[in-house]
């Protein structure tokens, strides 16, 4: 081999190192090491009772008992659990503060003083909660946005109204945070909904009729609530509105904005998952007077009265029994 030849190599293959180092560098993105150590687990049902935090078929014990028994009751919880896309987070109900718990990682506080826990992005990375005062009832609080891949603050904006706490028939304990992502929070105080850009960091009301409220949102997809008669409302891009009369207004939508879960407004008062491309509606088998929420992908949770918590695939239609015990907490997403 020639010395020409011999320089020329060794000249390729100091390239060659330097755009693999260069590689690295760029998906670091300059901002250290990240800390997306959680698992991605798919669509499976999360819960979290004594035995632990469940997802799927697999339990991880948790460093407190993240739900606390109401006063003198035997099987109701106070407490907020949340999804993100690689970990749960859920609030300390005694201390306020707010724990990510990565799917196969090592649980750490990154929030304080939160009297009604986190909310997040069972697709993505974001996490939310309101930190400070309680917001709705003693002066303003802070938005926290968090980022739980990379393990930091997104923005800390100071509110007029935080977030309510969940209450009243089929909602599970949590809060009302209704729409999580890297672009907008959007989130219900008493009767009004906010809207956060979390760009511009600026926040708005959500405009609605004067016989009408916000439900639940999820990119353009929307729920509302009509007034006298009770009857919540579709609203889907470029397609007419629809009306449901024999449901309540006690609605939730699926991470994907697929479905919606609800409870007939009937005798039966049954849990039922409706399409919202195609508003066609299936009613969930075998329960009554349910507690309704959403895991992660379309896998709806049911809590009902005969003591049974079910994960309903809504792209299948079927559901199976959990081995939960109760009591039992369930994601606020």
């Amino acid at each position: 081999m020639s010395t020409r030849t011999l320089v020329r190599l060794l000249a390729l293959a100091a390239l060659v190192s330097a755009a693999v180092v260069f590689g690295v560098t760029v998906a670091q993105g300059g901002q250290g090491p990240a800390r997306s150590d959680g698992l991605i687990v798919g669509d499976v049902p999360v819960w979290w009772d004594a035995r632990g935090l469940h997802r799927g078929d697999v339990v991880e014990k948790t460093p407190l008992k993240i739900g606390v028994l109401l006063g003198g009751n035997t099987d109701t919880l106070n407490g907020a659990l949340a999804l993100v896309r690689s970990g749960a987070l859920y609030v300390n109900p005694a201390t306020g503060n707010v724990w990510f718990h990565p799917w196969g990682g090592k649980p750490r506080i990154v929030g304080h003083n939160s009297k009604a826990g986190p909310g997040g992005d069972p697709s993505g990375d974001t996490a939310v909660w309101f930190e400070g005062s309680d917001a709705l009832n003693a002066g303003p609080g802070e938005l926290v946005v968090y980022d739980t891949a990379a393990g930091r603050e997104i923005s800390r904006t100071r509110q007029v109204r935080g977030v309510s706490e969940s209450s009243g028939d089929h909602y599970p304990p949590g809060n009302r945070f209704l729409d999580v992502s890297a672009k907008r929070v959007v989130w219900t105080s008493g009767s009004t909904t906010y809207s956060h850009d979390v760009r511009t960091r600026r926040t708005s009301v959500v405009k609605t009729s004067k016989n009408r409220y916000v439900v639940d949102v999820h990119d353009r997809v929307k729920l509302l609530g009509e007034r006298n008669p009770w009857v919540p409302v579709l609203k889907m891009p470029g397609r007419a509105e629809q009306r449901y009369p024999n449901l309540e207004t006690r609605v939730r939508l699926s991470p994907s904005g697929k479905y919606f879960l609800a409870v007939e407004n009937t005798e039966r008062h049954g849990a039922v998952i409706v399409d919202t491309r195609t508003g066609k509606a299936w009613r969930v088998p075998r329960n009554a007077y349910p507690w309704i929420a959403w895991s992660y992908g379309d896998i709806a949770m049911v809590d009902h009265t005969r003591g049974a918590l079910l994960a309903c695939d809504a792209a299948r239609r079927t559901c199976k029994r959990l081995p939960a015990k109760h009591p039992l907490l369930m994601p606020t997403n």
